[in-house]
């Protein structure tokens, strides 16, 4: 790898919700869905034998003296047109109330039905029509993705600019929804709940076998990572208290980070054979880790067989995984990248590969996936996704990436066991890197953040990840600011993920955004820290953190509750039940700190950190999480 040195600016701002990182592009999108068809359901995850309400809500340009749902209990698409079902039954919906929107300039108009109670296992599909007698239908629809290039025919004028990131021309295709939900009583799995997960990027983690890393041209080349070099450092994961690995893609692949699969049914020959990966299941497994596998349904690799198929004849089979918009050479794909075609994974047969491959990999023994992308393929995908891999593995889990709104990230409820916490990491850095809110702002927002979501939905937390800067390079390697942020992190009610080498003090050589604009993700993925290369100091702190959580349920099963959030300070103290009490001085002086007499310090981020005859001292940026 070229000699890279450290730049003289300050790192870049964090670029997190993309298509929702401006006041331009939310209002745009809040615009754009408020206009259309909206819908719930009640409950939004039905049991078994209970009624489901349907509502739907027409924007001020939506004219219809009718609405309905045509829907299937067999598996298969509802057909329908002008309240006549042609496949499955109808729903007929009844008006119901009007309500101004400001923002449109005006009115909202529901409409309701009910659905009669359905059995478990029911896998129940729909689609939602509005039309006027004598006028033209609409449809409930979705944005399907995005064309670069030239605009094709059919995008509306006010879904033009919805994703106008990075100045690339990308114009988004809408279809009539294809909406389902399914039936049953299940659970997150207790051993999700409990988790400490670890992310690891094989490429860079370990070679194995006694090698050393390569040494690629660039951050993006191969530096040598394996699945056997995981198995041989499994203890030093479980060291850290971890009972979870999150492994990158490990399917075939021409690029090093693997989000770009040829093959979901094979390993990549670099990283291994399928015989590593059961390997290192079972090794995992005994040492009581469960394994996730990073997959991806949004989007393949241009090198995969399937669309190969599809540019070589328009008619072929294969052609249905994909939306063409002029064959061969416009297409959707992820975010206007050429290479990266999308699937449409509501396509029969795409969708039945999709969890073939995905159940095939379960009954191998790895215990469940994050999905990249999640909010890519449709709610209808995830509903029968995730009804297959319970039926292949009733304890499997699976964890969306689904960066956007709180609103969206509950949808999945049901379909999912829970979503990436991005809301909480932008609070996290916010506070705790970049120093942009103080400790009554980041309080306030854990507290409404944590009541929002449904007690069921998991929101695993994170400091940073394989898309952004480090936590380390925002904070020019204070390292006592990664430890303060990381004793917040472990102390909150949901699954902490360590992404690999933060714990050992890895960072970057360039920052992720180059000075002309471009992104370049690699540089924080940069080859893992071993041996004497490693900040050992912060290796222990990061072990007790681990052993700590593990020891004390109470951080993350009882109540929590503030005590003081002080900005001119910026001391934040809070109790997790009666048995923990988390100080956290996030300011460059120290703080004394009044603390119940009976307890005693567990963890601390400073060694310095001391009980002086009653006051808790706090050196800057320091933390403690005391027990009774």
């Amino acid at each position: 790898m070229s000699d890279l040195t450290e730049p003289s600016g300050q790192p870049s701002a964090d670029f997190v919700f993309g298509t929702l990182a401006t006041d331009a592009l939310r209002l745009a999108h809040l615009k754009a869905a408020r206009a259309s068809i909206a819908h719930t359901l009640e409950p939004a995850d039905p049991p078994p034998g209970a009624p489901i309400t349907l509502t739907v809500t027409l924007g001020p340009q939506v004219v219809a003296d009718q609405v309905a749902c045509y829907y299937t209990t067999d598996g298969t698409e509802p057909e329908g047109a002008r309240g006549v079902a042609a496949n499955g039954a109808v729903l007929l919906l009844e008006r119901g109330g009007s309500a101004w929107d400001t923002l449109l300039w005006g009115y909202l108009e529901t409409w309701r039905g009910v659905f009669p109670p359905q059995p478990a296992g029911t896998l129940l599909r729909y689609r939602i029509e509005a039309w006027q007698h004598g006028g033209a239908t609409r449809w409930a629809d979705e944005i399907a993705g995005v064309v670069a290039g030239e605009r094709p025919a059919g995008v509306r004028d006010e879904d033009a600019g919805l994703f106008a990131v990075g100045g690339a021309a990308l114009w988004p295709l809408r279809r009539p929804g294809r909406y389902a939900v399914h039936v049953d009583d299940e659970r997150v799995p207790a051993w999700l709940r409990e988790a400490i997960i670890y992310q690891v990027f094989v490429d860079r983690f370990a070679p194995g076998a006694g090698r050393g890393f390569a040494r690629p041209e660039t951050p993006g080349g191969f530096f040598g990572g394996t699945l056997r070099g995981v198995i041989e450092r499994l203890d030093y994961i479980a060291a850290l208290g971890a009972t979870c690995i999150w492994l990158s893609p490990i399917f075939p692949s021409p690029s090093h980070h693997g989000y770009d699969a040829t093959d979901y049914a094979a390993v990549e020959p670099r990283l291994g054979a399928e015989a590593d990966l059961r390997d290192l299941v079972a090794a995992a497994h005994a040492r009581g880790i469960r394994v996730l596998l990073d997959y991806v349904v949004n989007h393949v690799s241009d090198r995969h067989p399937a669309f190969q198929a599809a540019l070589a004849a328009p008619d072929a089979p294969e052609a249905a995984w994909f939306t063409f918009t002029r064959w061969p050479d416009q297409y959707l794909s992820f975010f206007g990248v050429r290479d990266h075609p999308q699937i449409d994974a509501d396509a029969p047969a795409a969708r039945d590969y999709m969890i073939r491959c995905a159940t095939r990999w379960l009954a191998l023994g790895v215990d469940g996936f994050r999905l990249d992308y999640a909010n890519g393929p449709t709610h209808a995908f995830w509903s029968a996704f995730r009804a297959a891999t319970r039926a292949a593995a009733p304890e499997s889990a699976t964890i969306g990436e689904v960066v956007e709104t709180p609103a969206l990230q509950a949808s999945y409820a049901g379909r999912m066991d829970g979503c990436l916490d991005f809301l909480l990491l932008q609070a996290l850095r916010q506070f705790f890197a970049f120093g942009t809110i103080g400790p009554r702002a980041f309080d306030a927002f854990v507290r409404r953040h944590l009541a929002y979501f449904p007690p069921e939905f998991v929101l695993p937390s994170f400091l940073d990840n394989h898309d952004m800067n480090r936590f380390l390079w925002v904070v020019r390697g204070d390292t006592r600011r990664l430890k303060l942020a990381a004793l917040c992190q472990f102390t909150l009610p949901h699954p902490p993920i360590i992404y690999y080498g933060t714990e050992v003090g890895l960072s970057q050589q360039r920052d992720v955004r180059y000075p002309d604009g471009s992104g370049h993700p690699e540089e924080a993925r940069l080859p893992m820290l071993w041996g004497d290369a490693q900040d050992a100091a912060l290796l222990d702190f990061y072990q007790r953190l681990g052993a700590f959580r593990r020891a004390h349920a109470a951080v993350w099963r009882a109540p929590r509750t503030t005590l003081l959030a002080d900005d001119v300070t910026g001391v934040l103290l809070y109790r997790c039940g009666a048995d923990v009490m988390v100080a956290l001085n996030n300011g460059p002086a120290p703080r004394r700190v009044p603390v119940d007499p009976v307890l005693r310090v567990g963890i601390a981020t400073d060694p310095e950190v001391a009980l002086t005859g009653g006051p808790l001292l706090l050196p800057p940026f320091a933390g403690a999480a005391l027990v009774a």
